[in-house]
């Protein structure tokens, strides 16, 4: 019985040493322990989940590190400056559910009367008729991913050029 056990053990520890290894073997965004957490771009607290974002990339053959970030904003930056990073999921939170969306479907609201945590007035919406809500209140412009790519890399290059940072 007692060579049963200690087989049962050594078997148990094999299973448990993969999963030590450093990075997540599935795709997916990081439980983000909101007033604890801290951006990966500017190093704040992450603290407002509707404006909350992260990105997956790859580390090593099939495992991958979440980045979160407090704003939607500092993630494209933050991307931008690190072009090595192989992204395979982007995320954000819809704003008003507050549920995290796969990014590359999600629409946008760029408003400078949306005050978000690093004040790049980003908003994130399942739908397109709440982001065209918000950007009818707030005077905005609705943007796919695709359009949020193109317009933040533009802004972020141009303020790099300028020596500005946040």
């Amino acid at each position: 019985m007692y060579y049963h056990i200690k087989w049962l053990w050594l078997l148990l520890a094999l299973l448990l040493v993969p999963g030590c290894a450093q990075g997540i073997a599935e795709i997916s965004p990081p439980d983000i322990r909101y007033g604890e957490d801290t951006c990966a771009e500017c190093n704040m607290i992450i603290s407002d989940p509707r404006f909350a974002a992260a990105y997956a990339h790859e580390i090593s053959a099939g495992r991958y590190e979440q980045l979160a970030f407090d704003d939607i904003g500092d993630m494209l930056i933050h991307a931008a400056k690190h072009p090595e990073h192989q992204v395979a999921g982007w995320y954000v939170h819809d704003y008003e559910s507050e549920e995290w969306l796969d990014a590359t479907s999600a629409h946008f609201v760029a408003s400078d009367a949306i005050v978000t945590p690093m004040g790049h007035g980003l908003a994130a919406f399942a739908t397109a008729e709440d982001a065209q809500a918000l950007a009818a209140e707030n005077g905005g412009e609705v943007l796919t991913w695709e359009m949020l790519q193109a317009r933040d890399l533009d802004a972020s290059m141009h303020a790099d050029s300028h020596g500005d940072s946040h």
